[in-house]
C-alpha cells in the first residue's frame, strides 16, 4: 500500500510540474518559484503516510486529521489534472506527425487549467464538507407480514458513524435528534462505529452521552465493523493484516454506556416484536476478537425454529444471494457509503452487487444504508449521510 501511494504521488507531482513551469517561470530563471509549490506539494502528501506510520497517539491522529482533509483536495485537483495530461499526451503526438514538431501549451492555457482545478477542487470539498454533515431521513415500506408482524411498526438502520480524528458530537446530535422525531420501536446499528482507532474520539464519554440519547421502544441493537478494531490506516486503507488487527479493550464497555445491546454472531429472539430473529452477525473481512473466521449463516442460523421470521444484521452486504435459502427475511447493513465520493459512487454501484438500497434476493430482502459518518477524506459528493426508516405496514 505504501508503495502505491507513493507511486501515486510521484505521478502527481510529475503531472503538476510542467503547467505550474510554464505558469510561473516560462522562461526558467526563477526555480524558487516552482520548487516551493512543489515542497509544499510534497510535505502535503506526506501527512497521510505519517498518520499511516506513526504509532497511535495524539501525533498520529494530527497526521491522520490533516491528511485526511489533504486527500479530499488531492482527488479533486490530481485525479482531473492527470486526465489533462494524458489528453495533452495525445495532443502531442497528433501535433507531432503533423507538423513535425512539438506543441507545448502556451503559459495563458497552464495558467488557466491550474486556477480552475484550484477553484473547483476548494468548491467541490467546501460543498462536500458541508453535505456531509448534513443527516437526512430516507424511508422505506416493506409489508408487516414479509416479518412476522400483525401491528404496524418502525425499525431505523443507522450505520458507519465513524467517530474519529475528523468527527465531532455536532454530527451526531443531529443524527439523535432525527432519529427520535421517527418514534421507533427498534434501533439496529449496522457497524463502523469508529475508525480503526478508540482513542481517536478524544471523549468517548461525550460521543456516548449524546449517543445513549437515541430512543426506542423495544432495543437498541449494534454489531461491530471492519473498522472497529485497532490498526493504522494510510489514506483510508490498513497497513496491516486482519489477524493482526485487535479490539480496544474499552470498546464494548463503549456501547454498553450508549445502551446499545451487542451481538456478535449471536441469534435472539424478539418477543416484543411477536417472535421476530435478530441474528447479528461478526464482520466479514475484521471478525476481531481472536476470532478467524465469523459463523456461515448455515451454522448461525441452524437453532432457528423454521418459519420463524428473521432478521438478518450485518455489516457488509454479503451472502446475499444465500439470504433466500436460509429463511433471511431481511438483511440490514451499511459498509459501502454508497461511495461516499463521486465517482467512487457510481463505481460501488457498478461493482458490488448492492451498493445502495433496498433490492430484492429471491423471497428475500436487503437494505443497505450509506451511512451517517464519512471515511478518509470527511466530505460526501454524489451520496448522502442518512438514517434509513423502515415502515412495516
Amino acid at each position: 500500500m505504501i508503495s502505491i501511494y507513493l507511486a501515486g504521488a510521484v505521478l502527481a507531482m510529475l503531472c503538476f510540474y510542467g503547467p505550474l513551469r510554464r505558469t510561473v517561470d516560462p522562461k526558467k530563471k526563477r526555480p524558487a518559484l516552482v520548487w516551493i509549490p512543489m515542497g509544499i506539494v510534497l510535505i502535503l502528501y506526506l501527512f497521510p503516510l505519517a498518520g499511516g506510520l506513526v504509532p497511535s497517539g495524539p501525533v498520529c491522529f494530527f497526521f491522520q486529521k490533516w491528511g485526511n482533509l489533504f486527500l479530499g483536495y488531492l482527488l479533486y485537483f490530481f485525479a482531473p489534472l492527470l486526465i489533462i495530461r494524458i489528453l495533452f499526451l495525445f495532443q502531442h503526438l497528433s501535433w507531432l506527425i503533423r507538423h513535425h514538431e512539438i506543441w507545448r501549451p502556451a503559459r495563458g492555457l497552464s495558467a488557466a487549467l491550474l486556477l480552475s482545478l484550484l477553484v473547483l477542487t476548494v468548491c467541490v470539498n467546501i460543498y462536500g464538507y458541508r453535505h456531509a454533515r448534513d443527516v437526512r431521513v430516507t424511508s422505506y415500506e416493506i409489508a408487516k407480514e414479509e416479518l412476522g408482524q400483525t401491528e404496524l411498526a418502525k425499525i431505523i438502520l443507522i450505520g458507519d458513524l465513524h467517530m474519529g480524528v475528523n468527527s465531532s458530537t455536532r454530527i451526531y446530535e443531529d443524527m439523535v435528534e432525527r432519529v427520535n422525531e421517527q418514534d421507533a420501536d427498534l434501533i439496529l446499528i449496522a457497524g463502523d462505529i469508529v475508525t480503526s482507532a478508540y482513542e481517536a474520539m478524544k471523549d468517548p464519554d461525550a460521543y456516548a452521552a449524546v449517543l445513549e440519547k437515541m430512543q426506542a421502544k423495544k432495543g437498541k441493537y449494534v454489531i461491530y465493523g471492519n473498522h472497529d478494531v485497532e490498526e493504522p490506516l494510510l489514506g483510508g486503507f490498513s497497513t496491516i493484516g486482519a489477524d493482526q488487527a485487535v479490539r480496544h479493550p474499552e470498546t464494548a464497555g463503549f456501547l454498553k454506556k450508549c445502551g446499545w445491546t451487542l451481538l456478535t454472531d449471536e441469534v435472539i429472539s424478539l418477543p416484543e416484536f411477536n417472535g421476530l430473529v435478530l441474528a447479528g452477525r461478526r464482520d466479514e473481512s475484521r471478525p476481531g476478537d481472536g476470532v478467524a473466521q465469523r459463523a456461515p449463516l448455515a451454522v448461525l442460523l441452524k437453532d432457528v425454529p423454521p418459519q420463524s421470521p428473521i432478521l438478518l444484521l450485518q455489516h457488509e452486504p454479503s451472502d446475499l444471494t444465500e439470504l433466500d435459502r436460509y429463511g433471511v427475511d431481511l438483511s440490514v447493513s451499511g459498509h459501502t457509503h454508497d461511495g461516499q465520493i463521486f465517482p467512487g459512487n457510481i463505481a460501488s454501484r457498478i461493482r458490488g452487487p448492492q451498493s445502495y438500497g433496498l433490492k430484492n434476493w429471491g423471497d428475500s430482502q436487503a437494505l443497505v444504508t450509506s451511512g451517517v459518518g464519512f471515511y478518509g477524506p470527511p466530505i460526501r459528493v454524489g451520496t448522502i449521510s442518512e438514517i434509513a426508516v423502515i415502515n412495516l405496514k
